[in-house]
């Protein structure tokens, strides 16, 4: 069966609602992953991207390739571009969430995830309509 990504999203907002420093760095982590995926997703699936084939034989970075791909998008069009510039927003945080030590006001970073994660869904959710 194929996985839904947006159950990473709903999980998150589930995480998100605690002062617990480990869940509150998972929520921003599968906000992002829920985001990152619906849109690598809609680039290889809906736009026929050959680069984030299922087969593909060489190696890119996907998160910054698929951000950039929706940023600098052939169409111009504003709402993909916003896609790109959140998920790229969204990679920062989920990177001090994975990687750093100490994170300032974490709660409010999780919060900024969440928000921007949602965002990211909705518009692709409306380009695919």
């Amino acid at each position: 069966m194929k996985f839904d990504w947006s159950e990473y999203f709903n999980l998150a907002k589930e995480l998100a609602e605690t002062s617990e420093d480990a869940k509150l760095r998972s929520a921003v982590s599968r906000a992002y992953y829920s985001a990152f995926c619906l849109a690598r997703n809609y680039l290889r699936d809906i736009q026929q991207d050959p680069r984030l084939s299922r087969n593909k034989t060489y190696d890119i970075n996907d998160h910054q390739y698929v951000a950039e791909e929706f940023i600098y998008n052939q169409s111009k069009s504003q709402t993909m571009i916003e896609i790109g510039k959140d998920l790229t927003r969204l990679r920062k945080i989920r990177n001090k969430a994975d990687y750093e030590d100490t994170i300032f006001n974490l709660h409010k970073e999780a919060i900024t995830a969440l928000m921007l994660a949602e965002n990211i869904i909705a518009a692709l959710t409306k380009l695919t309509q």
